[in-house]
């Protein structure tokens, strides 16, 4: 039988530090620092000889990375021993306390006896929610909270309940197993028969080891599903790999972890990635875990919201998950009770199957937020999905979401929300996603989803839907998505998968995106208006189809595509329109087409012959203009396309050349857009897009 899978805490120390004080910003001593100062040189040449001193050193070293982003808080550059981050890593907010009863936790120094004073601060989060009453605040003072917490804390409108890092410190709760962290010499030893640079751990686990970290870079590792691929030595493509769990030569995908699950070991390897072309890309850093401290994931979530109503999060690190670093739910007890009423404000979510799962929940805020995910710079399409298990970032279902002013990145799917009724997405940054981006499930009866004002890059498939082929469904008047004033710049490709051949290029780094509204299974697609954006592609989109596949299998429902800005960077945006009938509920019109090199030799008509086209003919039955009769082809005169710079120029053919829109359709810039209205995402005179936090 093995033994559990977390150790229980160690004695306390009879010699405990001093508490807080009020100059105290929470940060700490990064490996940089450590190492640059003469007396800790020395301190450092005499550990050399004294395994005692050599113990203290990497404990002080250890206690520098245990807060993600200590060094950039204060202005000193961290050693990077693995590689370099992928994102900014999370810093200090300077977010003022409120004035409402305030207590306090404080990871190393706290007592859980002690009454939650700021002289006299409690230990744990999970004894710490136990205490609020609505109105409370609770400060995590900086450090790290090896715990999973549950919240089912019971706030009320006029007096939420918040939970917050104190104002000027880092507080990271981490679900991981605690020991690879902190002293991670002790923990690992070569695996007898393994691969080079493949160590497992010293004991054993029940569970946990399937996601992972590196701590002082956050750059995630990969989650390997068998020994085959951990130990291979083969890093290309070969036939039969995609779909062959026993595939006898395997493909390494660099830097990852497995639970044994016949001997409850985690195996960990972290040999560097020999892929030619990769560049930048590949794994150079530290092989042995042995040397830095790692993340290694534990419980199923960090942070489990359940049932909790009028609740607050805000400026904590959240990490180390096995499912999904916060989950969102309905009370277990009483399926009845539903989450209410809970904002995510200045968290930083690291994703491991998922960053975020919510059901059952009424009116949730996610604003000012990082959600990163499991995809590594050495981490393809193909080694994600086939070879560890591809997962949504978000998964949500409920009433009434807000998402804004965050960033999605570094993941294989973005978001989900199949069972969501009502979404507000807007001023966000999604990136790095290597296969589908926004994905409202089939078609539905209810709901109206707003995505706007957000800049989405580097996505495979950016607006996609899943499902079978259902019958048809009326949906209620106003429903469906309204896609608006984004800004959707695909020109730089995506990692498929590694070649079958070495290829120094790095081509196959950037393969390029040709579909921006995608399915998988035909089902019916969710009612779309989609008016007032800018997307831009680098070459034809799949099958030529018009409107980079806007203009494609609407799938029996109703789809309107008005004044946007289409960019192709080789060629020219087509004009395909097959799939679709002259009887769809299909409208499109006053786009703006353009090819950046194809687009100045251009000198025929472009549209004449779909114009004298039987379908152009019949399109006006259902739309008397005809579908696409005030499109045109033409230079959009972007302030600085090399700057990605895309608000027009004060000379540019999108000034007034768009149609009314019908007025009970959302737009955020209609006020600063009066009269005949522009193409694009930016009127003439509009501020630069501003996405991620405020």
């Amino acid at each position: 039988m093995l033994p559990p899978r977390r150790p229980t805490t160690g004695p306390r120390r009879t010699r405990r530090k001093p508490p807080h004080s009020e100059t105290n910003d929470g940060t700490f001593l990064t490996v940089a620092a450590f190492a640059r100062t003469p007396a800790t040189r020395t301190l450092a040449s005499v550990a050399t000889r004294s395994s005692l001193m050599r113990a203290l050193c990497w404990r002080v070293l250890c206690v520098g990375l245990l807060v993600c982003g200590s060094a950039s808080a204060n202005n000193i550059e961290p050693l990077i021993r693995s590689h370099e981050p992928m994102r900014p890593l999370p810093t200090k907010s300077d977010r003022p306390l409120g004035t409402g009863p305030t207590y306090f936790v404080e990871p190393v120094n706290g007592m859980d006896r002690n009454d939650g004073t700021k002289p006299a601060p409690w230990k744990t989060i999970n004894h710490a929610v136990q205490q609020l009453k609505p109105g409370d605040t609770l400060c995590l003072r900086g450090g790290t909270y090896f715990e999973s917490v549950t919240v089912a804390a019971l706030g009320t409108a006029e007096k939420p309940i918040t939970i917050r890092a104190f104002p000027g410190e880092v507080a990271v709760l981490d679900a991981g197993l605690r020991e690879f962290l902190e002293a991670p010499t002790g923990v690992w030893e070569p695996a007898p028969g393994g691969a080079q640079d493949e160590f497992r751990s010293t004991r054993t686990y029940r569970s946990g080891g399937g996601f992972g970290n590196f701590a002082d870079s956050m750059i995630p590792f990969h989650r390997y599903m068998n020994f085959t691929d951990l130990r291979s030595a083969n890093e290309l493509y070969h036939v039969g790999l995609s779909d062959r769990q026993d595939d006898p030569v395997g493909i390494y995908c660099g830097p990852g972890t497995r639970r044994d699950p016949e001997t409850g070991r985690i195996h960990v390897r972290l040999s560097h990635t020999q892929l030619a072309g990769l560049g930048k890309d590949a794994y150079r850093g530290e092989t042995d875990p042995r040397k830095l401290p790692l993340v290694i994931s534990g419980h199923e979530y960090a942070l489990r919201i359940e049932g909790a109503r009028h609740l607050r999060i805000q400026d904590i690190v959240v990490r180390g998950a096995e499912r999904s670093a916060v989950l969102i739910d309905r009370d277990q007890e009483d399926i009845d009770h539903e989450a209410e009423d809970i904002e995510l404000d200045g968290v930083t979510l690291y994703g491991s199957g998922s960053a975020l799962r919510v059901s059952h929940t009424k009116r949730l805020r996610i604003v000012n937020s990082m959600l990163r995910g499991h995809s590594a710079p050495w981490h393809s399409r193909f080694t994600v999905k086939n070879r560890a298990g591809s997962g949504y970032l978000i998964v949500a279902e409920g009433k009434d979401f807000e998402i804004a002013h965050s960033e999605l990145t570094d993941h294989h799917d973005c978001i989900t929300f199949h069972g969501l009724d009502g979404l507000r997405f807007h001023h966000n940054l999604v990136d790095n996603f290597n296969d589908d981006g926004i994905e409202p499930g089939p078609k539905k009866a209810r709901g109206t989803t707003l995505v706007y004002q957000n800049l989405i890059t580097r996505t495979l498939n950016p607006f996609t839907a899943h499902g079978n082929k259902p019958i048809p469904i009326d949906a209620e008047p106003g429903s469906g998505m309204y896609v608006f004033r984004n800004v959707v710049d695909l020109r730089q490709g995506t990692y498929k998968g590694p070649p079958t051949e070495p290829d120094p290029s790095g081509k196959f780094l950037n393969e390029p995106t040709q579909l921006v509204c995608h399915d998988h299974g035909s089902p019916v697609h969710a009612v779309y208006y989609v008016y007032h954006n800018t997307f831009l592609l680098h070459q034809k989109a799949f099958r030529d189809y018009y409107a980079f596949c806007w203009g494609s299998q609407s799938r029996m429902t109703t789809r309107r595509v008005f004044n946007n800005i289409f960019v192709q960077v080789e060629g020219l945006p087509g004009l395909n329109f097959t799939g679709l009938k002259a009887d769809d509920d299909f409208q499109a019109d006053a786009n703006l087409l353009w090819g950046l090199k194809d687009g100045p030799t251009q000198t025929a008509d472009y549209f004449a012959k779909f114009r004298k086209s039987p379908l152009f003919e019949a399109s006006q039955k259902q739309y008397p203009p005809g579908w696409g009769a005030n499109d045109r082809l033409a230079d959009p005169q972007f302030t600085s396309l090399p700057a990605n710079d895309f608000r027009l120029s004060s000379g540019s053919p999108a000034i007034d050349a768009g149609i009314a829109i019908p007025a009970e359709w959302p737009d955020t810039l209609r006020e600063f857009d009066k009269g005949q209205p522009d193409l694009g995402a930016f009127p003439l005179g509009a501020e630069k897009l501003r996405v991620s936090r405020k």
